[in-house]
């Protein structure tokens, strides 16, 4: 659902979308750390839902749950980047947001299940040493909704405590 998902809220906004209206699809930092050639990233893009799981990138990566998350999420931005063109063309507007760690359900059992400390790890070494709260992911939705991002659309928001780029800088080295 995290790769199907998307095209379907796209395609319902697209049915209602009207001068002022603002959508906020949620992605995931985990998609700032694909790596993706541009051909596919084109494709996920632009392929309409019942060819999603058809496409080259997508089979390619098996059963690698942890591979599809990052494919996923990739491709919800890609997919709002290329909806956003069509909907600002109505006055309407399309983001996503893309939050690291929150304190929700989900990332306490992710926590749980860490037996070497890794996710609380590296919200220490990005400096956040915390994980956000649900509080301020709607804070960043309310901005992106709101008047003051009227100029906003095509783009993501990273509300992650400085996460993916502390990835970006101390985890990857160049290869």
């Amino acid at each position: 659902m995290d790769l199907l998902g998307t095209v379907y809220v796209i395609e319902a906004f697209e049915k209602v979308a009207v001068r002022g209206t603002s959508l906020v699809c949620v992605a995931s930092l985990a998609g700032h750390m694909a790596s993706i050639d541009g051909e596919d990233e084109a494709a996920l893009a632009t392929a309409p839902a019942e060819e999603l799981l058809g496409l080259k990138a997508v089979t390619a990566l098996g059963d690698d749950p942890t591979a599809a998350y990052i494919l996923a999420k990739r491709a919800n931005h890609v997919q709002v980047q290329a909806a956003a063109l069509a909907r600002n063309r109505l006055g309407a507007r399309i983001n996503t947001i893309s939050p690291g760690v929150i304190a929700t359900a989900m990332a306490k059992a992710e926590a749980d299940s860490d037996t070497d400390g890794h996710m609380l790890g590296m919200l220490d070494a990005c400096g956040a040493g915390r994980p956000g709260t649900p509080g301020e992911i709607a804070d960043a939705v309310a901005f992106l909704t709101g008047p003051e991002a009227r100029y906003i659309t095509g783009s993501d928001l990273l509300v992650d405590g400085g996460q993916a780029a502390w990835i970006r800088r101390h985890m990857r080295r160049p290869g």
